[in-house]
């Protein structure tokens, strides 16, 4: 039986922007990949190009040059048909700012999304009840945006995230809002379901604290990648 193939891989990418005369390499020849039930950290200075490799990993941003493979699907010359499919079925995303829906509770944020990837209404609000429940979120449910904790928050855009059953999570600064108890929480719970659940989690952070759990730490700067703990940040 064959080893499946990586959720994520990145072969020679680079991204490049142009403006007149003037170009800048925003990503450099960066390859790296990332197995189900792995965290792997991205890490580094502002400006490094930290968010240009977490929109292309998600299918939202071409490379300029490279290939960009998300479940085994090539997906660096697809249709913008073809590439909103990858990030419906295949990609969840786990914002800094939540990106909660201020007016639904948790449990219509989570419903939503559900529906959208194809669930009926039932279904959907059976899986977003699993879910929140799951994240220690059950007594939260009909609660507003506006009366959560910024943890509590976090846990239901996890949630969310999880709502579709995508392979790949990929979390902007997800411990950004939160202080050293509720950011410990998150990623433990982050964790915790990319192992149980066999998904492939990119995290990008500022965070030093992120660190302890990764499996493995990568450093981007000036668009070049590599493996390197030594950094602090």
């Amino acid at each position: 039986m064959q080893d499946r193939p990586p959720i994520l891989k990145l072969d020679a990418v680079s991204k490049i922007y142009r403006s007149g005369e003037f170009e800048v390499k925003a990503l450099d020849n960066v390859s790296f990949q990332v197995n189900g039930g792995e965290i792997v950290a991205v890490m580094g200075p502002s400006g490094s190009g930290k968010t240009t490799l977490l929109t292309i990993a998600g299918a939202l941003l071409r490379p300029s040059v490279g290939r960009v493979h998300v479940c085994g699907i090539d997906v660096s010359e697809m249709s913008e048909g073809d590439l909103a499919s990858v990030r419906r079925t295949k990609v969840g995303f786990i914002y800094q700012s939540f990106n909660l829906l201020e007016a639904l509770s948790a449990l219509e944020n989570v419903v939503i999304v559900s529906q959208n990837h194809g669930h009926d209404k039932q279904t959907a609000d059976e899986r977003a009840r699993d879910l929140l429940e799951m994240f220690g979120l059950g007594h939260r449910m009909h609660a507003l945006p506006k009366k959560l904790s910024d943890g509590e928050k976090q846990r239901v855009a996890i949630a969310r995230a999880l709502a579709k059953d995508p392979e790949l999570l990929l979390a902007d600064e997800p411990t950004a809002n939160l202080d050293s108890k509720r950011g410990h929480e998150v990623m433990e719970l982050l964790r915790q379901k990319a192992m149980e659940l066999h998904k492939g989690v990119v995290v990008v952070s500022h965070d030093n604290r992120i660190r302890q759990f990764a499996d493995r730490v990568v450093w981007l700067e000036d668009g070049r990648l590599r493996d390197d703990e030594t950094h602090s940040v």
